[in-house]
């Protein structure tokens, strides 16, 4: 018994024992006397193991959903911060864009009136080409 329990316990410490091989070495580790230190050092896993078991269980979820309104609260805040957001990019969006339609519609007014413009320059050369016969009075028949 004592040669099986140091085989199983060198293929422990090599790390080539199975699990059945590690439940076996246990039992007669609990059943031999001495060996202190191992007995010691596996009754710590086993308490470490139940320990962390106890720990790790969640909860029972209680069924009440009044328990949960805070996260119902923080979905809908979300919700609503998250579509007024949008909706004021969205606007100002559409300020944008109408903006610039109308910045567009300026230079083309003012486009088409300096055309008009350009014109009127040109009538304006040609207002002066009677002012010949109203200073000499040619057209007039008294002289």
């Amino acid at each position: 018994m004592n040669d099986k329990l140091n085989e199983l316990l060198n293929k422990y410490w090599e790390g080539n024992s199975s699990l059945e091989e590690e439940r076996l070495m246990r039992k007669l580790l609990l059943q031999e006397e001495g060996r202190e230190q191992e007995k010691s050092f596996f009754l710590g896993l086993d308490k470490l193991s139940k320990a962390s078991a106890k720990a790790i269980t969640p909860a029972p979820k209680s069924l009440d959903p009044w328990k949960n309104w805070l996260r119902y609260a923080a979905a809908l805040a979300i919700l609503f911060i998250s579509s007024w957001v949008s909706y004021n990019s969205y606007q100002s969006y559409q300020e944008r864009k109408a903006y610039e339609e109308v910045m567009q519609a300026f230079i083309l007014i003012q486009d088409n009136l300096q055309k008009g413009t350009a014109q009127f320059e040109a009538m304006e050369d040609l207002k002066y080409l009677n002012t010949t016969h109203e200073m000499f009075n040619i057209d007039d028949p008294k002289y």
